[in-house]
């Protein structure tokens, strides 16, 4: 293994006892079931990390969320619901093929214009640039979203103006609530008599310990 000038003493030492513990037959057997035949093949971690997209085992589309929340979430999706997205991309796929409709919202133009064609006819893909016309944009709908995802950008003001146009029984899911930056927003929403359950774990091509978070209130289309 031939030393990277940028690494540190530490980081160095870190790569020689990785080395080391590959050179174990045990250890890299089981590693490499667990990637092919294991549980990360089987929720299609490896699928993603070879073809570098957020896909399933069969390569379906999925969110970019936990692993945990994806085996909740999917069969409490009804046919009579309606989401709105911030933030655009593989989860919309997903959610459209199990929902009435998405409406997702993209700040980006370029990766929207490149994501549209790909879209079911049920999912309606809008653009706003950063800023109060992004964070309100929930405010625009003629009807209120049974689930509402915040894995966009400004996702504290996102997720206030997402309760106050939220169904009596809707759900928030927040992603990525591990960061203390969005703190703010799971307090909020406590205050507010929102109850919140954590998923935590792998995600899709990742390998940090990651967390997506349901919101829900006593009555909610999840039947928490």
């Amino acid at each position: 293994m031939k030393p990277d000038s940028a690494d540190t003493a530490p980081r160095l030492a870190l790569k020689w006892r990785f080395a080391r513990v590959m050179m174990n037959r045990r250890f890299a057997t089981q590693l490499a079931r667990m990637a092919l035949d294991g549980y990360l093949a089987e929720v299609g971690w490896t699928r993603s990390v070879l073809d570098q997209s957020i896909v399933g085992r069969d390569g379906s589309a999925i969110p970019w969320a936990t692993y945990s929340f994806i085996e909740f979430i999917g069969p409490r999706l009804g046919k009579n619901f309606n989401v709105f997205e911030y933030g655009a991309g593989a989860s919309t796929s997903y959610y459209a093929k199990r929902v009435s409709k998405v409406i997702a919202l993209e700040h980006d133009s370029v990766f929207a214009a490149m994501l549209r064609p790909k879209l079911p006819a049920n999912v309606e893909l809008r653009e706003r640039p950063l800023g109060p016309g992004y964070i309100n944009a929930i405010a625009e709908l003629r009807e209120p979203p049974s689930l509402v995802s915040v894995d966009g950008r400004n996702r504290v003001a996102c997720v206030e103006a997402a309760r106050g146009c939220l169904a009596s029984d809707g759900v928030i899911v927040l992603d990525d609530t591990e960061r203390p930056d969005y703190e703010p927003a799971c307090e909020a929403l406590k205050k507010h008599g929102f109850k919140r359950l954590d998923f935590w774990g792998f995600a899709p091509g990742q390998v940090e310990r990651r967390c997506t978070t349901v919101f829900y209130r006593s009555e909610n289309v999840l039947g928490l």
